[in-house]
């Protein structure tokens, strides 16, 4: 008989945070996989739980596949926990959960994240969003994701550290307009706990008298739709069809100015070039 896998929410910052099914789990399991050792033992430590615990993080996950599932073949309870909040969201666990066998009976032990914490305060509607945890260090990068998410037409919510928000924040600013609405949520369930919402354009003035400390989830309220820049782009499609260009080549042309669908775009293009 084999053992389980258990993936274990555990506090992102309040250690009352954690549910009485987790202790119970963390209390039986047989071994215990953290991404940070040092905090694990003192997330036990705190509830007087004595386990074994072992490392595993970014750097190991690939080699340490083969060595839970050992652990699971000897009949071993098994808990998988990272530094804090939910395992796999943002967070290592993802690779396991994808390699390891089929056989292995995987149990959820759902409980605190911070992206839950800070969804579940939004004042900004969240009932269709866009999660992309941590967007790219490199400018560049991260303006050319900015510019994809931005033509969703609806609400993002990322991660930021503390090095970069105020990149990110100016970056929003020329992507999305300095009016955009953006909730910051900074040390969430921690005795330094700060939200705030505002016009991005404030969010920066602010950031700049009082710099970035600590971890941050940013909700990203979704693209305000120009009203003139859609009447000027249907104008941009009428111009082109009168040149002769192709419905396919409009559709390449608009689809780089418009956060429109190329499916909307196209539904345009023939919508106009009947009417001519």
């Amino acid at each position: 008989m084999s053992g389980d896998l258990y993936i274990v929410a555990t506090p992102i910052g309040n250690l009352d945070d954690i549910t009485l099914r987790a202790l119970d789990i963390l209390k039986n399991a047989d071994i215990i996989f953290a991404e940070s050792v040092e905090r694990t033992k003192m997330l036990l430590t705190h509830y007087d739980i004595k386990k074994k615990v072992l490392s595993y993080n970014k750097d190991n996950e690939k080699r340490k596949v083969k060595t839970i599932e050992s652990y699971i073949d000897k009949s071993k309870i098994v808990a998988v926990v990272t530094d804090a909040g939910t395992p796999s969201i943002s967070d290592p666990g993802f690779h396991l959960l994808s390699n390891i066998r089929s056989d292995v009976k995987i149990i959820p032990i759902p409980g605190v994240s911070s992206l839950s914490c800070a969804l579940s305060v939004s004042k900004i509607p969240m009932n269709m969003f866009l999660f992309n945890g941590f967007l790219p260090k490199k400018e560049n990068d991260r303006k050319k994701k900015l510019n994809e998410i931005s033509r969703l037409d609806m609400p993002a919510c990322l991660f930021e550290s503390k090095h970069r928000l105020l990149g990110l924040l100016e970056n929003i600013s020329e992507i999305y307009g300095k009016d955009n609405q953006i909730g910051i949520f900074r040390e969430l369930t921690k005795v330094y706990e700060t939200i705030l919402y505002d016009k991005v354009e404030n969010l920066i003035r602010y950031f700049n008298n009082n710099p970035p400390k600590g971890e941050f989830v940013v909700i990203i309220s979704a693209k305000k739709t120009n009203i003139d820049s859609k009447i000027e782009y249907l104008l941009t499609i009428k111009q082109l069809i009168n040149k002769n260009f192709s419905n396919k080549d409009i559709v390449e042309i608009i689809n780089i100015i418009s956060k429109d669908s190329k499916k909307e775009i196209y539904k345009n293009v023939l919508s106009i070039r009947h009417e001519l």
